[in-house]
């Protein structure tokens, strides 16, 4: 015998939501179901206690450029879990100035996926790791974060704009700020990495570099 299904249908009145375990769902009157979330979005994936966010250390930071590097990352998220452990679901790349740049300006992010196969990038005492939902104090994963790394196999012509640019209007840049909220686009398997830099139109000053990531055992196509 088949299963019938229970909906109650939303009008006018007032309406009492199904009770637990009954098996109905809520409707309006064309048919469309009817969900609430209870959180904002990616609360339920932070409140685990595996979310974390990288970022080179103030003092430092790195110079900005006109130029494309060609090998090298200003910011290297390794993902260094054995074959068939967590992946890394990046959240958001972010990228601020430190000191003023020389002119108006324009800032872009940069980013390349680099499958694995490159040797791994040692993790660097320059930058810092740290929990997004504070569970721990120290980071207990097996994230490398590499500064500067010629090692990370970025090749020049692979790398992909993150987000909008920011216009600097003036040369006072100090704490000019641009993001990309990548929300999952981009997920970092074990062995690869995610190499980030930043570009701008007229060199001069400095920035600093972060991410932010999810850890989550993910089945692979």
């Amino acid at each position: 015998m088949a299963e019938t299904s229970i909906a109650r249908v939303r009008g006018n009145t007032p309406f009492a939501s199904p009770a637990s375990g009954t098996g109905e769902q809520s409707i309006n009157t064309r048919g469309d179901l009817l969900v609430a979330q209870g959180l904002p979005d990616r609360a339920d994936i932070v409140r685990l206690g595996r979310s974390w966010s990288g970022q080179i250390l103030d003092a430092n930071a790195f110079t900005l450029l006109i130029t494309i590097p060609t090998t090298l990352a200003n910011l290297s998220l390794q993902n260094g879990e054995p074959l068939g452990g967590a992946s890394y679901i990046i959240e958001r790349v972010w990228c601020k100035c430190v000191t003023s740049t020389a002119a108006a300006n324009y800032l872009t992010i940069l980013g390349q996926v680099v499958p694995r196969g490159t040797a791994l990038v040692a993790h660097s005492a320059l930058t810092l790791i740290q929990s997004l939902s504070a569970k721990t104090a120290t980071y207990n994963g097996l994230a490398q974060l590499a500064v500067a790394s010629t090692a990370t196999g970025a090749i020049a012509n692979k790398w992909m704009p993150l987000g909008a640019p920011v216009s600097l209007p003036t040369s006072t840049s100090i704490a000019a700020f641009v993001e990309a909220n990548i929300n999952g686009r981009i997920i970092i398997p074990p062995q690869a990495n995610l190499s980030l830099t930043a570009q701008e139109a007229v060199s001069g000053g400095t920035a600093l570099l972060g991410v932010e990531w999810h850890e989550a055992a993910l089945e692979l196509g």
